[in-house]
């Protein structure tokens, strides 16, 4: 009678084991590490918020890629929160993705109290944060060298998300400007100037500096000294 009862618990203990390291492998990893460009970082960031169930929280530089912003949008169309502020020159970006996602009911904002609101993260349900270089855009994902961690740790999520929740405090409406609305710049933008305008001035500028000390100096001699400096046809002095 002992015998079937040894086998019995040592069949378990093997199906147990093997059950736990079944769930290991199936489980996601705690971080995750992609590189661009070509790396899968728009899908694999994608696929975090797909999974989202409560809510996203989102600092983005700049945001463009059409997979991402999909998927936010689809984020938000199954009744998950989807939160996000971005630098103000998305108002006027071409690329940006932005007016389509207030468009479609997002909250998003502008942080304009810093320089450059230059932060590239996002927290998703209190629990996994994505960071890192790439921006969310198909150049940072399939142009640029860049980098992606996905982090799966409630610690660090709470950090990102005391950082978010203060910048979002200060932040401002998102509104898009069309680049025919843009202000006109202060002062008329000057021309540049002409390959002869350029050579006028740096001859004025080779007189001025070689008049102290050859005030007398004849046309000829001028010319010769010119074509020297310049490394230009003596002929060319008189044109100039």
């Amino acid at each position: 009678m002992p015998r079937p009862t040894t086998l019995t618990a040592a069949a378990l203990a093997f199906a147990s084991l093997f059950l736990t390291t079944a769930a290991a492998t199936t489980a996601a990893a705690p971080i995750e590490l992609y590189w661009s460009p070509h790396g899968g970082a728009a899908v694999a960031i994608a696929t975090e918020i797909n999974a989202a169930k409560k809510s996203i929280d989102v600092a983005m530089f700049s945001l463009a890629e059409l997979h991402i912003t999909a998927a936010l949008e689809a984020a938000h169309a199954r009744g998950v929160t989807v939160r996000i502020f971005v630098t103000p020159s998305q108002q006027s970006d071409k690329q940006s993705t932005c007016p389509k996602l207030r468009k479609s009911g997002i909250m998003i904002r502008t942080d304009r109290a810093h320089a450059l609101m230059h932060n590239k993260y996002a927290i998703i349900d209190n629990q996994t944060t994505i960071t890192g270089s790439m921006n969310w855009s198909a150049s940072g994902d399939r142009k640029n060298a860049e980098n992606t961690l996905i982090i799966r740790d409630p610690e660090i999520a709470k950090q990102f998300t005391n950082d978010w929740t203060s910048h979002w405090a200060h932040c401002t409406p998102f509104q898009p400007i069309h680049q025919d609305h843009l202000p006109p710049l202060p002062f008329p933008k000057p021309p540049l100037p002409t390959l002869r305008t350029a050579h006028r001035m740096e001859k004025s500028l080779w007189r001025a500096q070689s008049a102290p000390s050859c005030p007398s100096t004849p046309p000829e001699a001028s010319a010769k000294a010119w074509s020297s400096a310049s490394g230009r046809d003596a002929t060319t002095f008189a044109s100039w």
